[in-house]
């Protein structure tokens, strides 16, 4: 898994993920999110689109991320997953739970 940053704005971060997000990755996108919550409240996209799979593990780190930013007042929104991304996002009811946007433009609209 490749994760690279990009800043937007001083308080919005866009996570570029390649590869898979899985048992393997999964510890490695979880402790990047909980290092970009450590201090101001931010607003941070995650960019699956080259995110060619994802299982059980790697909606575990999602979701911990979720939950930190919930609990620093901070936002993580999805964006531009994969139909594999996507079934196991319905699957789950996982989309019931993030906010997932077509495209960074739109995650980041969202973001104000």
């Amino acid at each position: 898994m490749n994760i690279v940053r990009e800043q937007l704005s001083p308080d919005t971060v866009l996570l570029h993920l390649d590869g898979q997000l899985d048992a393997k990755t999964g510890s490695g996108v979880r402790a990047t999110l909980q290092e970009l919550f450590q201090d101001e409240p931010v607003k941070i996209i995650v960019n699956l689109e080259k995110v060619s799979f994802i299982d059980s593990a790697g909606l575990a780190s999602l979701v911990s991320g979720l939950r930190v930013a919930r609990e620093k007042s901070s936002r993580v929104v999805l964006s531009a997953p994969q139909p594999q991304a996507q079934t196991v996002f319905r699957l789950t009811m996982l989309d019931r739970v993030f906010s997932i946007f077509r495209s960074v433009q739109d995650a980041q609209q969202s973001l104000g």
